[in-house]
């Protein structure tokens, strides 16, 4: 009797022993909705549970699990996800040993995805280290990613509708040297994940799935750091990034200092039988096709699984060795059959997956059409794309036609015509298809492929496509229009490889915005036509937007030079006067002058970026809006008095203002100084203070009066011959 009880006792010092390399769990057990939060002092070890990165709390709990998506993934709970959730390993400060040195750390969790991360992916758990405002202290990231052959980096081929896991230490666009778990996982399935961050050894993470112990295959970071004070990870978080475009739940958390706890206390380790969570598929096909057999199966050990295919009773050897795909290559009717899939785990326990029929046929059968060419419509300058599917034996081969006349080199299944021309308009494309089967092939249908083209309207007709009650234009448009005007700003008032200046024809003026137009600086008064598609900015307003690179029917050019339209002198109260829909209908983007201007005490100073409040001799205000990349009016003296401003009436209502974009624009007022005259020998003396005036003399008072070349402050003459009136004049 005495003995059971030493037992018991060894047994329970043992899991306090080991309970005490647990840092914390996390089961989740709160009420649905979002997450609990104790703080959004980011980076803070001063609270006891979650607190937000961003400050935004929508991460959401339900039925005990996290959600963890991106704002592209609509939720049960929410449709707008943008928020990281970050949990502390110390409860207050300085009180846990987890978080002041560099050391090994597990986390443990179940994840479940119900939807398909993107092609590239984005990491959605990760470690931060004790610096929480450099993206760089970000580390040990956990990566989700669906298969994407095009990309180099991560160049891989996962089964249809699975996905994989992928790590990276530091920052990065993707996990870096492929570091991408050869797994392939299903959906709608629970894995524990373990994520071990070594920042002594390894100097980098890794991620195992299932495992049984940590001598698991797993995968390691390629890319690593050098440990430092400021890199101590010192708190673990779940990531909702715009990037992820997947829905994920993350139930029953473990943070641990040993592999073992963050294993065992994450998930039962007695043994437990596989399941399959993804049925192989059988197929109808024809003889000498290639037939591919696949199943997911989820269990204990996922990387040490053992797979074994059947035929009927029979075991099959797989050339692919222990996997769970079987391609039946240059399939023969000796193939055909019932397949199934046995998986084992490490444990001996096995899943018998669902049968498979595969059929193979002799017939000599001709290919036929799953989907036909479909006609389609589209804007000079833009690309088209062609496509069929069909379904065959044998090696299958295309050939597109025009016209009914063969198109030389595209022998694919689709068609592509690069940046059409108005020309294209009417053809008829249509593919042949043949296979080595029978001797004849089939003829698609003809698709016709209809070529639009900009319709050209006025500024005016553009700005009747505002929303009457907002003012705005609905953004998202892919109708393009074509206006012819000239340029009345100075200056490119955007930064960067864009382009920003304002156009004005003879109705209306408007802003046109080139995404990537680096290239396209036209001088005020050339004029340009545009073509593009209409949209709103806050700060611009109403905008004509080309994007060659992504909207390749946009475009912009420079016809020729004219002179700039004539401005509209306008009240400084012309909102009040005119009113706001009169307002973004007629003036604003055009040239517009205000007269009387005062600088009040902005007087005197140099012009920098942003608006200015200027007043009238009546008090009204109004402000302008001067621009950084402006070098004509930066750092120019604003007098304190003008009779008159002109530039475009900028923005949107309610917060209209005047853009000014040349200094020459201001016209300041200049006050009169004296000329002293005194007479001495028969010569006059002609004297002033400001050297920037000129002499001028006339016969009569009313002029016309000549500039006396070469008069300067001193200038004496003798020439009194006749009346002559002099004066000064300022240019």
């Amino acid at each position: 009797m005495k003995k059971s009880v030493l037992l018991s006792v060894l047994t329970l010092l043992t899991t306090l022993s080991v309970r005490a390399d647990v840092i914390w769990q996390e089961t989740f057990s709160y009420t649905n909705g979002p997450v609990s939060i104790t703080s959004t002092n980011n980076g803070s070890t001063t609270v006891s549970n979650w607190f937000t990165h961003s400050g935004l709390i929508d991460c959401l709990v339900n039925n005990r699990r996290l959600e963890v998506c991106s704002s592209s993934v609509n939720g049960p709970l929410t449709t707008t996800r943008t928020g990281d959730i970050t949990r502390p390993f110390a409860t207050l400060p300085n009180n846990s040993p987890y978080t002041n040195a560099n050391q090994l750390i597990f986390a443990s969790f179940i994840a479940n995805f119900t939807n398909l991360p993107t092609a590239n992916g984005a990491y959605f758990a990760h470690y931060k280290a004790s610096t929480p405002t450099s993206t760089a202290n970000f580390q040990g990231r956990l990566w989700a990613l669906s298969g994407n052959p095009a990309q180099t980096t991560n160049n891989f081929s996962a089964l249809p509708n699975t996905f994989r896991l992928g790590v990276s230490a530091l920052n990065g666009s993707s996990p870096i040297g492929n570091k991408i778990l050869g797994l392939d996982l299903a959906l709608n399935t629970d894995y524990q994940i373990i994520l071990g961050w070594d920042p002594l050894g390894l100097a980098g993470v890794t991620v195992w799935v299932n495992p049984v112990s940590s001598s698991d295959p797993s995968m390691t970071s390629g890319d690593s750091f050098t440990p430092s004070a400021t890199t101590i990870v010192n708190s673990f978080c779940f990531r909702q990034a715009s990037g992820f475009g997947a829905l994920m739940t993350a139930s029953n958390v473990v943070v641990a200092t040993t592999f073992l706890e963050a294993l065992t206390n994450g998930m039962p380790t007695n043994a437990v039988s596989p399941k399959t969570v993804r049925q192989p598929v059988g197929m109808t096909n024809f003889v000498g096709s290639t037939v591919p057999l696949s199943a997911v199966v989820a269990g204990q050990g996922q990387t040490l699984m053992n797979y074994q295919w059947y035929k009927g009773a029979a075991t099959v050897s797989n050339p692919e060795g222990n996997t769970n795909v079987l391609n039946l290559v240059n399939a023969q009717t000796s193939d055909n059959g019932d397949y199934t899939l046995v998986a084992t785990t490490p444990h001996g326990l096995s899943v018998t997956s669902s049968i498979a029929k595969v059929l193979l046929s002799t017939a000599p059968v001709p290919p036929t059409f799953i989907t036909q060419p479909v006609s389609q419509t589209v804007y000079v300058g833009q690309s088209v794309t062609f496509s069929t599917t069909v379904s065959s034996p044998g090696n299958v081969s295309y050939q597109w036609k025009s016209n009914n006349v063969d198109i030389i080199g595209e022998t694919g299944s689709t068609l592509t015509l690069n940046s059409v021309t108005a020309g294209f308009s009417g053809s008829q494309y249509r593919v042949g298809v043949t296979n080595d089967v029978v001797p004849n092939g089939i003829l698609s249908s003809n698709a016709v492929l209809t070529v639009l083209t900009p319709a050209a309207v006025t500024i005016a007709y553009l700005r009747t496509l505002v929303d009457p009650v907002t003012l705005v234009a609905p953004n998202g448009s892919t109708t393009p229009y074509q206006v012819t005007g000239t340029v009345t700003t100075f200056t490119n008032i955007t930064t960067g490889n864009t382009s920003s200046y304002y156009l004005q024809d003879a109705t209306a003026g408007i802003n046109i915005f080139a995404t990537f137009g680096s290239s396209f600086r036209p001088q005020q008064g050339d004029i340009v036509t545009f073509v593009g598609v209409v949209s709103s900015f806050g700060a611009s307003g109403l905008e004509l937007l080309a994007d060659t690179v992504n909207r390749t029917y946009t475009s912009y050019s420079v016809v020729g030079s004219g002179s700039l339209p004539a401005s509209r002198t306008i009240p400084f109260t012309v909102t009040n006067t005119y009113g706001y829909a009169y307002c973004a209908t007629n003036l604003a983007g055009s040239r517009v002058t205000l007269t009387n201007v005062y600088f009040g005490t902005n007087s005197g100073n140099a012009i920098a970026s942003g608006n200015m409040a200027v007043t009238n001799a009546s008090g009204e205000s109004i402000n302008l809006t001067f621009f950084a990349v402006d070098l004509d009016t930066f750092g120019q003296i604003l007098p304190s008095l003008a009779t008159s401003v002109t530039g475009v009436l900028y923005g949107n209502h309610p917060n209209y203002t005047v853009g000014v974009t040349k200094f020459s624009d201001i016209v300041a007022v200049v006050p009169p100084i004296p000329l002293d005259v005194s007479f001495s020998g028969g010569n006059l003396t002609f004297t002033w203070g400001d050297p920037s005036w000129s002499l001028q003399s006339a016969l009569i008072v009313t002029g016309p009066y000549t500039t006396i070349s070469g008069a300067a402050t001193g200038f004496m003459t003798n020439t009194l011959s006749e009346q002559m009136y002099f004066r000064l004049f300022h240019p």
